[in-house]
């Protein structure tokens, strides 16, 4: 993938939930940098879908397959977008691939890019880009234009050094993944992991689940990002940080937490599916440069 350049065509599509306006109109606005192409179709709603299985899959084909698209963003997260895997063709994209960009719910289409061996971009959707402080901003940019950056000021739970692919993004999403044509598999990666709204009994229970299918076995490291209103309100359970040290420490590798990437108030741009670094004992992530 070649990086972008200032002025270049930029599709965005919302495959998962409802996209509200005011949001994606304060995100589209940071975009202005590119040729922000969409239809108003992005703004449908049916349940808690943004529009009908059929057409938010025919508009992520289309950006998919378009020529002049130089990347496609996701609007919105949310829950949709497992029911698209299975209509998606990879023929056309295959030929010349572009960096599709979001986080939360397109966990899931980051997976289907996975198993295609394409890069991708886990980053702020549209509708988050809008409350996000400049410098996540320009992260974003400046990895989209071919720019090498590193996540300082990570907390170490197990010190050491991982180098592998950066893969991962949501937990919830991973553990579904579980069983189906698209699971993960983290064997040499480092694994990045984040969610919001779990309590830690579920927390726990995802983590499980991807240990008992075996998808943690000879993972390289992990890097923990927010986990935002996970704990019990009422205190009287383990909160998330102890059940995620409790669950990962045993895998016996090197392990930060602290990470500015998710659903909180930052949130990183970084590769998935490209090589990375991780130093707990100096806190820090790096993501050099790559040009394929």
């Amino acid at each position: 993938m070649k990086p972008l350049c200032p002025g270049d065509v930029v599709r965005v599509v919302s495959p998962s939930g409802p996209v509200p306006r005011d949001k994606f109109e304060r995100g589209a606005a940071r975009l202005s940098r590119y040729q922000l192409r969409y239809d108003q179709r992005i703004f449908e709603k049916f349940g808690f879908l943004a529009g009908s299985d059929e057409a938010r899959a025919a508009e992520l084909q289309a950006a998919l397959d378009d020529d002049q698209t130089r990347a496609i963003f996701c609007a919105r997260g949310g829950y949709g977008l497992f029911r698209l895997l299975p209509l998606l063709n990879p023929k056309k994209f295959l030929g010349a691939p572009k960096p599709i960009v979001g986080f939360s719910d397109v966990t899931a289409l980051h997976a289907w890019l996975w198993k295609l061996g394409v890069p991708s971009v886990h980053a702020p959707v549209v509708t988050q880009l809008g409350s996000l402080p400049d410098k996540d901003v320009q992260s974003l940019f400046d990895l989209l234009e071919g720019k090498s950056a590193a996540i300082e000021g990570l907390r170490p739970i197990s010190a050491g050094v991982a180098e592998g692919k950066l893969l991962g993004g949501n937990l919830e999403l991973l553990s579904r993944l579980c069983g189906t044509p698209w699971a993960c598999q983290f064997k040499d990666a480092i694994l990045l992991l984040e969610d919001v709204g779990e309590r830690p009994y579920r927390i726990d229970r995802a983590l499980t689940q991807l240990e008992l299918t075996g998808a943690l076995q000879g993972v390289a490291g992990v890097v923990l990002g927010d986990f935002v209103d996970c704990d019990e309100p009422n205190g009287k359970s383990p909160t998330v940080d102890d059940v995620l040290h409790e669950r990962l420490s045993r895998l016996g590798v090197p392990i930060a937490s602290g990470a500015p990437i998710g659903h909180g108030t930052h949130n990183r741009a970084v590769w998935l599916g490209r090589r990375a670094r991780l130093d707990t004992r100096v806190g820090r992530l790096e993501l050099p440069r790559e040009r394929e």
